[in-house]
């Protein structure tokens, strides 16, 4: 990697760290040259704008994340259980230091921003939840119908509106604050729940 690449590399790297830390409206271009010890010239030599760092550091994130996953999804050695599993702890340490606040913050003052990452949040767990459930057909552990692919847009669509403050809001507190702070968690319950639904075993034994 050449000097130039490097320093555009690091460069998004420190503002990834301080939009999370700070959220994206309340950091600017000083304090990134401050955190860095640059001048914003240098800054400015590599990105034109705060908006295009942070679409920059977006398709980063995402590039990153989709390497690693498919590493995990591609894994011969694991079974789909254990695919299941590392792929829900990986979603864990990805988006551990990612909170509603940011995803709130970009979608009123980026909206091509905001857009930009509905999309890779759609598109990207679209094309893995559809790989795990391609293997699960296939070991005998889903049927093949029109099913799986009701629960792969639930799954992704669950995802993307349990992120969004503004759907949130919009329910009331009694049924919002029982749902998990965390992400990951809330990943693992939707599949949980598209797998195993809420019936218990009580359900069928009384049909029976």
């Amino acid at each position: 990697m050449s000097v130039k690449a490097k320093t555009r590399q690091h460069i998004i790297e420190a503002a990834q760290k301080l939009f999370l830390l700070h959220g994206y409206s309340n950091m600017s271009v000083d304090d990134l040259a401050r955190e860095l010890g640059i001048s914003k010239k240098t800054i400015y030599n590599h990105f034109s704008s705060k908006s295009e760092l942070l679409m920059a550091g977006i398709e980063q994130f995402a590039l990153e994340y989709q390497e690693k996953a498919d590493t995990i999804l591609n894994n011969v050695d694991l079974t789909l259980r254990q695919k299941v599993a590392a792929y829900l702890r990986f979603i864990g340490m990805s988006f551990a230091n990612i909170n509603q606040g940011f995803w709130t913050d970009i979608k009123r003052s980026e909206p091509e921003a905001w857009k930009k990452a509905c999309e890779i949040r759609r598109d990207i767990p679209l094309k893995h939840f559809s790989q795990l459930m391609d293997e699960g057909v296939r070991v005998g552990y889903l049927r093949d119908d029109s099913s799986r692919h009701i629960a792969m847009l639930t799954y992704v669509a669950a995802i993307q509106q349990l992120t969004d403050l503004d759907f949130l809001n919009q329910f009331p507190e009694a049924i919002t604050s029982a749902l998990s702070k965390e992400l990951p968690e809330r990943a693992d319950q939707i599949v949980n729940l598209l797998l195993h639904g809420l019936l218990t075993p009580r359900f069928y034994n009384e049909i029976t």
